[in-house]
């Protein structure tokens, strides 16, 4: 993420990529946070995200590793905020403050990260 991103834009980039051919539930994923003001995002969002997901991954076989990097408070909060609201999926989310930790922890190397970075993947 990059900037402010409404909750609408925000719903609609995630819903795009999870309903997409290219993702598969085994598909791990990594939201990075750190360039993101995440102030305008909403609770209610997270909510109809969590419940979204829910219905996405409910038939399911396996299910995504996700690992969000949130060093800001106000992004840090609210993505523990998405962690306990979404409690009941089964799958592993995990925030974290630093890259490092969520690299490792999704078993990449840094230069997946510097990778994505020249190709401009962001929301």
């Amino acid at each position: 993420h990059t900037g402010m991103v409404s909750d609408d834009k925000f719903l609609s980039y995630y819903k795009a990529m999870l309903e997409s051919d290219l993702f598969g539930t085994d598909n791990n994923l990594l939201v990075d946070l750190r360039q993101a003001d995440s102030s305008s995002r909403s609770g209610d969002v997270l909510k109809q995200f969590a419940d979204y997901m829910k219905l996405r991954l409910a038939e399911a076989s396996t299910y995504p590793k996700v690992a969000v990097i949130a060093p800001k408070d106000v992004s840090f909060g609210l993505a523990r905020m998405y962690e306990f609201l979404a409690d009941s999926i089964p799958w592993d989310f995990v925030v974290f403050r630093s890259v490092d930790a969520a690299l490792a922890w999704l078993r990449v190397s840094d230069d997946l990260l510097d990778d994505l970075e020249k190709n401009g993947a962001s929301l």
